[in-house]
């Protein structure tokens, strides 16, 4: 969740997603079973007066001292957009958080006013409820601190294809593993606020250069052969008439946007909690002759 005009939380924490987010809120490491994604869609010549406006959800939750926390990204390719990612461990805490927020008058207030500036500068919002696919993801877990980018895939997938969809990503899964591949990704899929049929996939990555190795990871013999004809006839079959769209966005992670907790600020304090810029000194008068 995130605006209080919605009167909503921004609490994310723990995807595994990729090498994923730490998990806060309680939860094991690893993606959670719920997360919630609230996107922003920033109009354009916006994108730093929005975020210097963000920055102010995070400055009102540390002043109320707020239990749970969140990670902000921004949008490196495609429209320009900023996603806040909330975990929960269900729809229950999900709910419980909604109404806590509510009985927090001067957390509320604050918000309030923050979104009100906030109108300004987006063109559109939207609040999407996911579930966890584990069987679809590949090797979650790990330090989301140290993290700084994720890339993610969303797939609009025809009615009726969603088992298909499912088993060709358990064989693309078992091939990895077959093959020992250096890759992690995390699926989830969308519950409410997107259209049925929508999956998404996230990796994150410590730099855009990991990038560089997917495309000869993945046409090596050792994965070729890992795949096999079946496999790759199976994933060109099902893209082919069973998913809609695909579309694929890099987002960089925003600490000025973020409310991260103290243990993973620690870290990374160099990004988290960078300090701010030396003020300019004052101009010295000019003087005359």
């Amino acid at each position: 969740m995130k605006k209080c005009w919605y009167v909503c939380l921004v609490v994310c924490l723990g995807l595994g997603l990729g090498a994923p987010l730490l998990a806060q809120q309680q939860q094991e490491p690893g993606p959670p079973p719920v997360l919630q994604i609230w996107r922003e869609e920033v109009k354009p010549g916006q994108a730093a007066a929005h975020a210097r406006t963000e920055s102010g959800w995070p400055r009102a939750f540390a002043k109320a001292n707020w239990p749970v926390h969140y990670i902000a990204m921004t949008s490196v390719t495609g429209l320009t957009e900023a996603w806040y990612l909330t975990g929960y461990p269900n729809l229950a805490a999900y709910e419980a958080d909604r109404n806590n927020s509510d009985k927090n008058a001067a957390l509320t207030a604050e918000l309030n006013r923050l979104s009100t500036a906030d109108a300004a500068h987006i063109n559109s919002v939207r609040s999407i409820l996911t579930a966890y696919r584990p069987e679809m993801s590949y090797r979650t877990g790990g330090n989301i601190a140290t993290m700084r980018y994720f890339q993610v895939t969303t797939y609009r997938v025809r009615p009726g294809y969603e088992n298909e969809f499912t088993e060709a990503w358990r064989a693309v899964v078992a091939a990895h593993e077959r093959a020992n591949m250096q890759e992690r990704w995390a699926f989830f899929q969308v519950m409410s606020g997107a259209p049925a049929g929508t999956f998404l996939y996230f990796s994150a990555m410590k730099s855009l250069a990991e990038q560089d190795a997917l495309g000869p990871m993945h046409t090596a013999p050792a994965y070729r052969d890992a795949q096999g004809d079946e496999g790759r006839r199976q994933m060109r079959d099902l893209m082919r008439s069973g998913v809609i769209t695909s579309d694929t966005q890099i987002f960089a992670f925003d600490p000025r946007m973020s409310y991260v907790s103290k243990e993973m600020a620690a870290a990374d304090p160099d990004f988290w909690t960078p300090k701010p810029p030396a003020p300019r000194p004052a101009a010295k008068p000019a003087t005359q002759d």
